[in-house]
């Protein structure tokens, strides 16, 4: 008799290690299948060096436009990096140096990104006008819109500015390099216009330099959802 209880303890004990083991092995299997592809940014700060971009009103109180839309490029990257998974940013500088449009370009599509975010700061001689504008190009347009849309949103509804028409080739009569020659979908955001006195004041803060790039983290993130 004993025998065999022993014998039925032993069978019972590893239907329940199989039972065990399948179950465990379709929980990681899940999350395998789960896990978002790796998402390819490339955050790309204007100008750099010698190439200052839009000038400030006062070199003793405001910073150039390479100055202004570098911080921007690189807590957006810090947000991308630390708050979502499995994303790789690669950035067309880091520091005060110079990168051709060409090098740009190259840098994004030998990387096969899966985005290409271009950050800039707007000038008019019309010092009344102020607001963010996002440009894209005519080619893979679908995409390049879904985000710029989202883009749009966020910088609306997030950051609280003024928001302006989205401008493709057709509608501002030209092209703009790194958007007609990258390879994937591609924005060029321009964050606020510097010849605005109280939109200078705003760039040139930490403060609307973090909201600016949180709501272009929140766009990415959103348009992230909804490609993969």
């Amino acid at each position: 008799m004993n025998q065999y209880y022993l014998k039925k303890k032993k069978a019972i004990f590893f239907i329940c290690l199989s039972f065990l083991f399948v179950v465990s092995s379709s929980f990681f299997s899940v999350k395998k299948v789960n896990k978002k592809p790796l998402f390819v940014v490339v955050v790309d700060a204007g100008h750099g060096g010698y190439d200052v971009g839009n000038e400030c009103s006062d070199l003793k109180k405001f910073n150039q436009e390479k100055d202004i839309v570098l911080p921007v490029a690189l807590e957006l990257g810090g947000y991308l990096e630390n708050l979502l998974e499995n994303v790789k940013v690669i950035y067309t500088r880091k520091d005060d140096t110079f990168v051709s449009l060409e090098k740009r370009t190259e840098i994004a599509n030998e990387a096969s990104a899966d985005l290409f975010v271009s950050i800039h700061a707007n000038h008019n001689p019309n010092k009344n006008i102020h607001g963010c504008q996002v440009h894209i190009h005519n080619h893979d347009i679908k995409f390049s819109k879904i985000f710029a849309k989202k883009l749009m949103s966020q910088l609306s509804e997030r950051a609280k500015r003024k928001v302006l028409k989205l401008q493709t080739t057709n509608s501002r009569g030209h092209n703009l390099f790194v958007l007609q020659n990258t390879k994937m979908p591609a924005v060029l955001v321009e964050i606020g216009f510097m010849s605005n006195p109280r939109e200078e004041v705003y760039l040139n803060s930490e403060y609307g330099q973090a909201i600016l790039a949180s709501a272009i983290f929140r766009a990415v993130r959103e348009y992230r959802e909804v490609v993969q």
